[in-house]
């Protein structure tokens, strides 16, 4: 059989001399298999990697020692497997066994690195902040965005671009439920048509749609991604009888959770940063939240006032939902830190405006943000890039980032 060359780049620094090496398929196979990792459910043990021409650079620093990196954890989402001949769609790559330093390519200082300039594209980091929400046109940040009840029309202003969609999908009477359902990293235009107990979801890969039923007109649409496999599942709570229902996208089965009383509020989100939203209620006769955390147990926390509007989200950008609340009367925000349930707050719109949180710039921190009905202009205190004033909508327009605000 025909043996294909590939050329193995080694270069150093301080003055070493850069070395070239012609390897047999054999070797260079050898030398990068992939070991023991998983993709997609899959062993991906021993699978070859089919490069014609493969360049590896390695940097190397002379008069030194290299540490292996021993803290911190390392995940690849976006592998070479994609672009060498396997599927790398789904799941999460690990390193445990990386150099680590800042010299390879990107920071490596804190708990969590970024892979930067792999084979796919270079000159930047591997993917942006994944599962932004709100984010319709997939670049990892929330999209600035509204639902028209009169002719049921859904507007939103792609970050990617700059340009503009819009899409007839519903009517007045329907409850706005977007949300990833479909998987491919874009949210999809949905509502919970209450007089039907039915959703309809538009994918975002082609504006078709599907529908099903599942809930009763008196339940609460509680939407999220309950089985951590990345597509939303569509849920309700019942507050007559404090159970929630959850359709697994997963394995397409529905479980039962009892958890809250009749007058709570659902509220779900990841709060223990494991990938899977937890269930979760605001009860606000009591200013109180309950929560029931899929890897860390239940906790409740008294943290508001009946008239406050819940907000929760990663604001700190430790992985983890925080407790958070918007008080309309005054325009303040209040965010109970999930790494040490201390707080702060601070003021960021005005009485009568309408909160509007998420992720405006893509750094993985939500983002306090409002929309302002009188004027239609949108005001967001991006966590990294600054404040962002936009003027986008009409009086009577909802924010789809308030959709899940109770």
């Amino acid at each position: 059989m025909k043996k294909t060359r590939h050329i193995l780049l080694i270069l150093g620094l301080k003055g070493i001399s850069i070395f070239a090496q012609l390897v047999t398929d054999s070797s260079f196979y050898e030398c990068f298999r992939i070991r023991p990792a998983t993709e997609g459910g899959k062993n991906m043990t021993g699978k070859k990697i089919p490069f014609t021409l493969s360049i590896v650079v390695l940097i190397m620093a002379a008069g030194g020692t290299l540490l292996a990196q021993s803290g911190g954890n390392f995940t690849i989402t976006k592998s070479v497997i994609a672009g060498g001949g396997g599927s790398a769609s789904g799941g999460s790559f690990s390193m445990n066994g990386t150099i680590g330093q800042s010299v390879a390519g990107g920071p490596s200082t804190g708990g969590s690195f970024s892979l930067y300039s792999g084979f796919w594209g270079g000159g930047g980091s591997a993917a942006p902040t994944p599962n932004a929400p709100f984010d319709y046109d997939g670049d990892g940040k929330t999209d600035v965005s509204v639902f028209r009840p009169g002719p049921g029309e859904w507007w939103y202003l792609r970050s990617s671009d700059g340009g503009n969609y819009a899409a007839a999908f519903g009517q007045s009477t329907d409850t706005i439920v977007p949300g990833d359902y479909t998987g491919d990293g874009k949210w999809d235009i949905a509502f919970f048509r209450p007089s039907e107990g039915a959703w309809y979801i538009l994918r975002s890969e082609d504006s078709t749609f599907f529908a099903f039923p599942f809930g009763a007109g008196t339940d609460v649409p509680a939407p999220a991604d309950y089985d951590g496999d990345g597509r939303t599942d569509a849920a309700v709570y019942r507050p007559s009888s404090a159970t929630w229902f959850i359709l697994r996208s997963s394995d397409g089965q529905v479980g039962f959770v009892g958890f809250g009383l009749d007058g709570d509020r659902p509220v779900p989100a990841d709060y223990d940063g494991d990938g899977q939203a937890d269930v979760a209620v605001w009860r606000p006769s009591l200013g109180q939240w309950w929560l029931l955390r899929s890897s860390a147990g239940p906790i409740a926390f008294a943290f508001g006032t009946s008239t406050d509007l819940t907000v929760p989200g990663d604001y700190t950008g430790d992985g983890k939902a925080d407790i958070a609340y918007f008080r309309p009367t005054t325009g303040e925000w209040f965010i109970l830190r999930s790494e040490d349930s201390s707080f702060f707050g601070f003021p960021f719109g005005t009485a009568g405006d309408v909160p509007a949180p998420g992720d405006y710039d893509g750094d993985g921190r939500f983002d306090a943000a409002v929309f302002r009905p009188s004027s239609s202009f949108w005001f967001a205190n991006r966590s990294t890039a600054g404040i962002l004033i936009q003027q986008f909508g009409i009086p009577g327009d909802v924010p789809t980032p308030n959709a899940f605000v109770r």
